[in-house]
């Protein structure tokens, strides 16, 4: 680094000076009808009037009249430098630095942006000081990642990627772009820069255009939005070594010119990648689905969604998820039912990856559209993570004995069936660890496990009548109190339905307290009535 020989940035300290324009001062004292004023930016000394004269023809008028006020603008009567009046002995030194932007071309397929650090310091009754130096450079080169050098003890010292600043360019810098070959092109392009920090974006801007040969005619086809993607590091699976430009966007030819309608947006890139990962050719209809599906949900794993997409159309896929009550309803949309549908949608994506994995038939439709989808999900979790699982439930339940040693006397005080649903205690540590891995919330953890085994909470399992083996809502209860309970992924499923269950339920459990306390201890809970 030391060794190149890069052309001296001319008039980069003067030119540095002049940015900070606005921050010249003038510090004036006042003595009667005069006032003394100290100009900070060349150091001289001059004499106001302050109050005109009664006289208006007498000597006095001819002087010099100008009231000083704090921040009001002034001159220099000296310099000429454009200054704001700021009361001596009451102004407070200031600090104002800035960072200098300096572009130079080295060849057709080099260029190298050089950052200096411009400091003004302003101490009361003192000339203000300037500094500049040169912190850090910038190497472009034709197709190749920037590299970053800072500048410490005496030497240039390479260093990662780091962090944009806000500079400001020196106008230098753009008539050197236009020297250079790889950059001399490339347009311009406003919506790729509108999301910047000040004028920092000149420099991701060229990053890009150097490190992507492609970037121009990305800029000049339209495909703005992917071009923002690529300057704000975040590019949407691009492959550097595709012959055409379909192929480094790894779409289909002929979706080039409706993403091109799009500006290059992402959720149209996304789509369009999937297609041609699966090796397929949509027609508008079940474009028009996926886009449904993605708009759907709040967040869209589209490799997952590839995975399906492999072995099914669209179409199929879609009315599979109606039958399920996977797709979102037509009318108004309510957010938890959204909700549940989008963690219904995301557990049939890790059902289909799973029988994948295991090397299943994926051509058929009982794999592939079971009747019963999450029974078949949960057996495949516990068929995967069956070694891990028994060692864990092995370990819990001789860690945590009291769990299966309460369990009969728990059953007769909280379980209940009524209005299609039934409601039971966990039997075991090792059940409650095999309710949260199905339904991907914490309770099995040793926390909540500790908190039943001491009897300080009980976990609860609430699920429907007809199918009592499968997972649906986990509740902590305290008591006749319910501390929180939670579906599959912290969410909560049929909200106003569970809610006016569980109030009607722990008023059951008051009343079966008030009966216990009678001495009718043997007496079993009362049913629960049916919420609405």
């Amino acid at each position: 680094m030391d060794n190149i020989d890069l052309k001296p940035a001319k008039g980069i300290e003067e030119w540095a000076r002049k940015q900070f324009n606005g921050n010249h001062f003038v510090y004036y004292k006042r003595k009667g009808s005069y006032a003394e004023c100290l100009c900070a930016e060349c150091g001289e000394r001059y004499v106001l009037r302050a109050v005109p004269p009664q006289d208006p023809f007498s000597a006095a008028a001819l002087a010099d009249i100008e009231k000083p006020e704090r921040e009001k603008g002034t001159k220099c009567r000296k310099c000429g430098a454009t200054a704001v009046y700021m009361p001596a002995g009451a102004t407070a030194s200031r600090y104002s630095r800035d960072r200098i932007c300096y572009g130079q071309t080295i060849d057709n397929e080099h260029f190298v942006f050089r950052i200096f650090y411009a400091v003004q310091k302003t101490n009361q009754g003192h000339v203000t000081l300037y500094e500049c130096w040169e912190e850090e450079r910038i190497f472009l080169e034709k197709g190749q990642k920037p590299s970053r050098f800072d500048y410490y003890v005496g030497r240039w010292h390479r260093r990662g990627t780091g962090e944009s600043w806000s500079y400001i360019v020196h106008p230098e810098t753009f008539k050197e772009i236009k020297k250079c070959g790889m950059l001399k092109y490339v347009p311009r392009e406003p919506s790729c820069t509108e999301c910047f920090r000040d004028k920092s974006w000149v420099i991701d801007y060229y990053i890009a255009a150097a490190r992507y040969p492609d970037f121009e005619m990305i800029v000049k086809m339209g495909l703005s939005h992917y071009a923002r993607s690529l300057v704000m590091g975040y590019p949407v699976n691009p492959n550097p070594r595709g012959k055409t430009i379909e192929d480094r966007l790894r779409i289909n030819k002929n979706r080039l010119k409706s993403l091109v309608a799009h500006q290059g947006e992402k959720r149209y890139l996304q789509l369009y990648q999937v297609e041609r990962r699966v090796k397929a050719h949509w027609t508008d209809a079940e474009i028009k689905i996926l886009e449904e599906l993605r708009d759907a949900s709040y967040y869209t794993d589209w490799e997952k969604v590839s995975t399906v997409l492999k072995y099914t159309s669209p179409t199929r896929m879609k009315n599979y998820m109606v039958k399920q009550k996977m797709w979102i309803p037509e009318g108004p949309k309510n957010y938890q039912e959204c909700g549940r549908r989008t963690d219904l949608r995301r557990e049939y994506y890790d059902y289909i990856r799973m029988r994948q994995n295991a090397g299943y038939d994926m051509t058929s439709d009982i794999i592939l559209f079971p009747s019963d989808f999450r029974r078949r999900r949960d057996e495949m979790i516990l068929q995967a993570e069956k070694k891990q699982m028994d060692k864990r439930k092995k370990e819990v339940n001789e860690k945590f004995p009291r769990i299966a040693k309460r369990y009969k006397k728990l059953s007769d005080k909280y379980s209940a069936a009524a209005g299609g649903l039934i409601i039971r205690p966990a039997k075991s540590a090792a059940e409650i660890v095999e309710e949260g891995r199905l339904l991907h919330h914490c309770v099995g953890g040793d926390d909540y496990l500790a908190k039943h085994n001491t009897g300080r909470s009980v976990i609860l399992f609430l699920r429907e009548i007809d199918k009592k083996d499968v997972p649906y809502i986990t509740i902590e209860i305290r008591g006749e109190y319910i501390v929180q309970w939670y579906g599959a992924y912290d969410r909560k499923p049929d909200f106003e339905k569970i809610t006016a269950w569980l109030d009607t339920y722990t008023e059951e459990l008051k009343k079966r307290k008030k009966g216990l306390n009678d001495g009718n201890n043997n007496e079993q809970l009362s049913a629960v009535q049916a919420s609405a």
